[in-house]
C-alpha cells in the first residue's frame, strides 16, 4: 500500500475507534457491571480489531481457541496462516494488571513458541514480549487515539511489514530471541550433565560403562516428559510435582527416586508400553536433590513469567531439543566448581565429573541434521497429501508411510498428523475430538521407520505417542514400527560375514523383506519420505564403501551416502508411490551423481525440484540442499524446477512455501539428467497436445481393475484339452499332473496375456476354476453343501488338493472356507462387458470382450470398465487405446521393463487422454462415427482371423491386409482428431 494509502486506511480507523472509545466512555457504570467476557468480547474487543484491518470473522486470520489446561488464550491472529500474536480477551474494567491473567497468555504464547501476547478487557489494552516476560506496550482506552501509533502496531498492515518487531528492536525490548526449544535443551543438557555425575558415582557397584548411563539418562527423559504430557493434557494427575510437595512437606525423608520408580510403575500399569517397562533405569541411584530439581524445572522456566505447558509444545520442539541433545556426548573433564562440594558431601577421593561436548565430528560423519517444519510440511502436503486426494479410502486406510533414517521422528510426525486430519474430516469433527482407539490403529497400521541411532528410535516412539495420547488406556510399544537398523546394508549371515567378518551384526543390518514382510510381500511403501544422511565415501569404513558400490548402482566415483537413500527408497516404493526427499542437490551436477540421475529419469518421474541452495536450511551445515518429489514409474510429463533466492525469508515465522509465487521453471524429465534446464523440446509439444480438450480415461472409467488372485494357479488355472461334452469338459491340472473331467459350468475361459493381440478375438486355452456365484454384481462362495451336490467332480477336485490350498499364505486358509481364492477381490467384475489390457505391453493393446465371458488373469491382463456401456462408447475407446497415438503417450508415462515392455497397470492407464467430442459439431461427431466403424470393423476382421491364424491360405493373408490397411485409416483418423501436424505424425510413427 502507498503512503497515501496508509494513511488514508490509518484515518478511517483513527474514526472507527473513536466511535468505539465514546460507545464505551457512554456506559453507565450499571451496565458495565453487567457485560460478560463474551460480551466484551463481542460489542469492543472483536471491533477494535476489525477497525485495525482484521478479518475476525475469519478463521483463516483470527482464530478463536478453545479452552486449555493452562487457561485460555481467546484469538490467535495469523498472517497467510503463520501465527503472528496471541490475544486474550477478559470482561470490562478487569484488573489486568493481576499475575494469573498475565501468566496465562504469557505461558500461551510462548509455549506455541510466539513472541507477542496481547491482554485486553478493552478498557486497557496490554503487550508482552512472551519470550521475556517484558510489557512492551500499555494503553488505556482513552490513550488509543492519542498513541494511535502505538496502537497501529497491532494492525494487519502493520504486522504484515513487520512494525511491531522493528520497533521492540529499536527500543531494545525484543533481543535476540532464545526460543522455548534453545531454553529446554539448555535445560535437558544441564540436568544431562549432572545425572552423569551423579550416577557414575553413586552406582559404582554396577559397573555401568558410558553408553549405559546415557541410556538410563534417555529413558528417564523420555518417560518424565511423557508424563508431564499427560498431566497438561489433564489425562493425569499433576503426579510429578504433587510428589515432590509431599516428599518436602515430609521433611525431605526417604529416598525421592523411590517415590518416582513407583510413579513409573503407575503408569507402567495403565498405558503397558515400552516406555515404562522394567528397564536399567529403575536400578540405579539418584539422589533426591537432583530429581527435586529436574522435576521443579519440568514446571517453571528459570527467569520468566512462564511455565512450561507440554500440552503446548509441538512435537517439532521436542524434535529440535531431541536432534540438538543427540548432538552431545558426555565427556569425562577436569574439576569444575561443584565438583569439591561433591567431593565434600559424598567422601569420594578426587573423582572426574561430566559435562557435555558437541558431538561435532560425528554429527559430521553421521550427517544428521534437524529437519525445519517448513519443510517436512512441504514434502508431506506433496506425498501423503496427494495420497489422500488421490486414492480411495480403503487405500488410504492401507496406507504405509516410511522414512528410512527418521531421526527423532519429525516426518513421522507430520505424515501422522496428516492422516488424523483425513480421518477426523472423515467422522466430522476436529483433531482433537479423535480418541485414542481412532488414532492408534492409523499409528501402528500406517507409520514406520528406521534409524541407526537406538536413542533416536526411541525419541521418534516417544514423540509419535504422544501425538496419540488422547486418554488413560494401553498404548502400544512401537517396536513393530520404527525399528533399529542400517537402511542400506542387508544380508544372509554369511553374505555379511563376507564383507564385514565377524564384526558384520556391528554394522546392524536391516533386512527389509523380514523387517517389514507384509508390506514387502504387497509391492512395498506407498510413500517414502525423509531427510537422508549426508556423509561422504571419504567418511566410511573401507569395507562398508566396498559393499555400498557392489550393491548398489549409485555408488558411483566420489559418492555420497544420501544417494544411496535415493535409490533406496525407490526399491521400496509401490510402482507409482512418491518420495519426497530434502537432500543435497550435488548430485545434480557432480559427477558421482551420473549413476542415480539415470537411474531416477530411467524408473521415477520427478514431479518438483525446490532448489534451496541460496538458503542456510541448517545450522552450522553447508549442503546446498533441495526438496525434491519423485513418482516411483517413468513418465515424460513435465516437472517443475522452482529456486528460491536468499532474501526469501524460510524462518519457522515465515510464510510456508508456496512454490507458484518462486522463481519457477516447467520444464521435461530430461532435465535431471546432469542437471541440465532445457526449454521445453517438440516431442512435448505433441503431449501438450494431448492435454487440450481431453479427458483422463480415468474419469470416464468406472473400474480400472486387476484380475483375479487365486494364490494357487496350479490348482485353479487349468489347460482345456477338449470342447465340452454334456456338461463336462476334460482339463488338464499341472499341480496333480494329470487329466480329469470337471463340470463346464464353473470352469470360465481366463484370458492372459499371451492370448491378446489389438482389436483380437481372443479363444483362451486356459480356464479358471471359479467356485463362486455371482448375482446383482456381489460375488459369493459356493457353499460346501452345494459345491458337492450341484458340482461333484470339482468338489472332489479341490478336495484332493485340500492340503495345498490350507497351506496358502503360511497356512492363513486353515478354515472353513479354504477353497476360496485369497484376495478375493474384484469377482464380480469379469462377467461385465469390459476391454481388456496387458499389464505388459510392447505396443499398447486393448481386447473388447463384447460377450462380457471372458475372465482375467491377474499376472497379465487389467480390466477396464466404462461408465458409458453403451457399444458405440466401448468401440471408441477402444479404437483410441488400440492407436499408435495413445502408445506413444503411454511409453512416455509408464515403466520400461526388459524387452522392450512397459508397464500399463492402472496408473498408467489413468491419465492417458481420450478426446472429447462435440456432438452437436458436425465434423466432430463425424470423426467420432468414422473411428466406431473402424474400430468395429477392426474386430470383425479379426473373429474372422481367429479360427485360421495359424493356417497359411489366400484368405488369411487377404484378411491380414485388409486388417493392416484399416489399422493404417484408423491411425490417421485418431491424429486429426487430435489435431496433429505433418511433423508429429512423422514423430510419433517414428517412436
Amino acid at each position: 500500500m502507498s503512503n497515501a494509502g496508509t494513511e488514508a486506511a490509518k484515518e478511517k480507523t483513527r474514526q472507527e475507534i473513536a466511535k468505539l472509545v465514546d460507545k464505551y466512555q457512554n456506559l453507565p457504570t450499571t451496565s458495565i457491571r453487567k457485560y460478560t467476557e463474551a460480551d466484551t468480547r463481542r460489542v469492543f474487543i472483536l471491533p477494535l480489531f476489525e477497525a485495525l484491518g482484521w478479518d475476525v470473522y475469519s478463521r483463516e486470520e483470527v482464530a478463536e481457541e478453545v479452552k486449555t489446561p493452562g487457561g485460555r488464550v481467546d484469538y490467535v491472529f495469523k498472517l497467510h496462516g503463520v501465527s503472528q500474536f496471541y490475544l486474550e480477551a477478559k470482561a470490562l474494567r478487569v484488573e489486568l494488571s493481576k499475575p494469573e491473567y498475565i501468566k496465562q497468555a504469557i505461558t500461551y504464547a510462548y509455549n506455541k513458541g510466539m513472541t507477542w501476547a496481547v491482554l485486553t478487557d478493552f478498557e486497557g489494552l496490554q503487550v508482552y514480549n512472551a519470550q521475556t516476560g517484558r510489557l512492551f506496550i500499555n494503553l488505556s482506552c482513552s490513550d488509543y487515539l492519542r498513541d494511535f501509533d502505538d496502537l497501529w502496531l497491532l494492525s494487519k498492515e502493520s504486522l504484515e511489514h513487520n512494525a511491531l518487531n522493528e520497533r521492540a528492536e529499536k527500543y531494545g525490548a525484543l533481543p535476540p530471541r532464545l526460543g522455548i526449544e534453545q531454553r529446554l535443551y539448555n535445560q535437558l543438557r544441564h540436568w544431562r550433565e549432572t545425572l552423569f555425575t551423579r550416577i557414575y558415582h553413586y552406582n559404582q557397584d554396577l559397573n555401568l560403562n558410558y553408553s549405559q548411563i546415557d541410556e538410563v539418562i534417555q529413558t528417564l527423559f523420555n518417560r518424565l516428559i511423557f508424563i508431564r504430557t499427560c498431566e497438561d493434557r489433564r489425562i493425569e494427575d499433576r503426579v510429578l510435582l504433587g510428589a515432590v510437595h509431599e516428599w518436602q512437606s515430609a521433611g525431605r525423608k526417604g529416598e525421592r527416586v523411590e517415590i518416582l520408580r513407583r510413579i513409573f510403575r503407575h503408569f507402567d500399569g495403565y498405558y503397558d508400553s515400552d516406555l515404562f517397562a522394567l528397564h536399567l533405569t529403575d536400578q540405579v541411584f539418584i539422589d533426591s536433590v537432583t530429581i527435586e530439581g529436574i522435576i521443579n524445572g519440568l514446571y517453571e522456566i528459570p527467569g520468566g513469567m512462564a511455565s512450561y505447558d507440554f500440552s503446548l509444545i509441538d512435537a517439532d520442539v521436542l524434535g529440535a531439543v531431541y536432534e540438538q541433545y543427540l548432538g552431545h556426548v558426555a565427556t569425562v573433564v577436569k574439576q569444575r566448581a561443584e565438583k569439591a562440594q561433591i567431593r565434600m558431601d559424598l567422601g569420594f577421593p578426587s573423582e572426574p565429573t561430566f559435562e557435555l561436548t558437541a558431538k561435532k565430528q560425528r554429527r559430521k560423519e553421521h550427517g544428521i541434521y534437524y529437519t525445519p517444519r517448513f519443510v517436512t510440511d512441504y514434502i508431506v502436503k506433496q506425498t501423503v497429501g496427494r495420497f489422500l486426494k488421490e486414492r480411495s479410502h480403503n487405500e488410504i486406510l492401507n496406507i504405509k508411510i516410511l522414512d528410512p533414517a527418521c531421526g527423532s521422528g519429525s516426518f513421522l510426525i507430520r505424515a501422522y498428523d496428516e492422516l488424523l486430519g483425513y480421518h477426523a474430516d472423515k467422522r466430522g469433527k476436529p483433531v482433537s475430538e479423535l480418541d485414542q482407539w481412532e488414532r492408534l490403529p492409523i499409528l501402528t497400521g500406517n507409520i514406520f521407520g528406521v534409524d541407526l541411532d537406538i536413542q533416536a528410535i526411541e525419541i521418534a516412539r516417544l514423540n509419535l505417542l504422544l501425538r496419540s495420547l488422547a486418554r488413560r488406556e494401553t498404548l502400544p510399544s512401537l517396536a513393530d514400527n520404527i525399528r533399529q537398523g542400517n537402511s542400506l546394508i542387508s544380508g544372509t549371515e554369511d553374505e555379511l560375514k563376507r564383507w564385514f567378518s565377524d564384526n558384520w551384526r556391528e554394522k546392524k543390518p536391516f533386512n527389509w523383506e523380514h523387517e517389514f514382510d507384509d508390506t514387502m510381500a504387497k509391492g512395498g511403501f506407498d510413500i517414502v519420505i525423509g531427510n537422508p544422511p549426508y556423509v561422504r565415501i571419504q567418511a566410511l569404513p573401507r569395507d562398508e564403501a566396498d559393499y555400498y558400490r557392489e550393491h548398489y548402482q549409485s555408488a558411483f566415483g566420489s559418492f555420497d551416502v544420501y544417494i544411496l537413500f535415493l535409490e533406496q527408497a525407490i526399491k521400496l516404493l509401490k510402482p507409482g508411490g512418491r518420495f519426497g526427499f530434502i537432500t543435497s542437490g550435488k548430485f545434480l551436477k557432480a559427477d558421482y551423481g551420473k549413476k542415480i540421475q539415470q537411474t531416477l529419469h530411467r524408473e521415477c518421474t520427478v514431479e518438483s525440484i525446490i532448489d534451496l541452495s541460496a538458503q542456510q536450511v541448517f545450522a552450522q551445515a553447508t549442503t546446498y540442499p533441495v526438496i525434491m518429489v519423485f513418482q516411483k514409474g517413468a513418465e515424460e510429463k513435465s516437472l517443475t524446477y522452482t529456486f528460491i533466492p536468499a532474501n526469501i525469508d524460510l524462518s519457522e515465522k515465515a510464510q510456508p512455501i508456496d512454490a507458484s509465487a518462486l522463481p519457477t521453471t516447467t520444464t521435461n524429465q530430461q532435465a535431471v539428467v546432469r542437471g541440465v534446464w532445457p526449454p521445453i523440446t517438440t516431442k512435448d509439444t505433441i503431449l501438450a497436445k494431448l492435454s487440450q480438450n481431453t479427458v483422463p480415461l480415468a474419469e470416464l472409467a468406472d473400474r480400472i481393475f486387476q484380475g483375479l488372485v487365486t494364490s494357487a494357479d496350479k490348482i485353479y488355472t487349468l489347460e482345456k484339452r477338449a470342447e465340452p461334452n454334456k456338461g463336462l469338459v476334460k482339463v488338464y491340472s499341472r499341480n496333480l499332473g494329470q487329466e480329469c473331467e470337471l463340470e463346464n459350468a464353473l470352469l470360465k475361459p481366463l484370458l492372459s496375456g499371451k492370448d491378446m493381440e489389438r482389436y483380437g478375438y481372443p479363444i483362451p486355452n486356459q480356464l479358471l476354476l471359479f467356485p463362486y456365484k455371482v448375482s446383482e454384481g456381489d460375488a459369493e462362495l459356493i457353499s460346501p453343501e452345494e459345491f458337492a451336490s450341484s458340482y461333484p467332480r470339482c468338489w472332489q477336485y479341490v478336495l484332493q488338493n485340500k492340503e495345498a490350498l490350507q497351506n496358502r499364505e503360511r497356512g492363513k486358509m486353515r478354515h472353513e472356507k479354504w477353497y476360496a481364492y485369497v484376495y478375493p477381490k474384484n469377482l464380480a467384475l469379469h462377467d461385465k462387458r469390459k476391454i481388456a489390457i496387458p499389464r505388459l505391453v510392447s505396443r499398447l493393446t486393448a481386447v473388447y470382450d463384447q460377450d462380457a465371458k471372458l475372465y482375467l488373469d491377474n499376472v497379465d491382463v487389467g480390466g477396464l470398465i466404462l461408465r458409458e456401456q453403451s457399444e458405440r462408447n466401448c468401440l471408441y475407446i477402444a479404437g483410441l487405446l488400440n492407436s499408435r497415438l495413445l502408445d506413444y503417450y503411454l511409453h512416455r508415462i509408464s515403466v520400461p521393463f526388459r524387452g522392450g515392455f512397459y508397464s500399463a497397470n492402472r496408473q498408467f492407464l489413468e491419465p492417458l487422454p481420450i478426446r472429447r467430442i462435440d456432438f452437436d459439431n458436425p465434423s466432430e461427431k463425424k470423426m467420432h462415427d468414422d473411428l466406431v466403424a473402424l474400430a468395429d470393423k477392426m474386430l470383425e476382421l479379426n473373429k474372422r482371423l481367429a479360427p485360421i491364424r495359424n493356417t497359411p491360405c489366400n484368405e488369411r493373408d487377404q484378411l491380414v491386409r485388409e486388417i493392416e490397411r484399416t489399422d493404417k485409416e484408423l491411425d490417421n483418423l485418431v491424429y486429426d482428431l487430435y489435431s496433429l501436424t505433418d511433423e508429429e505424425r512423422k514423430i510419433v510413427e517414428g517412436s
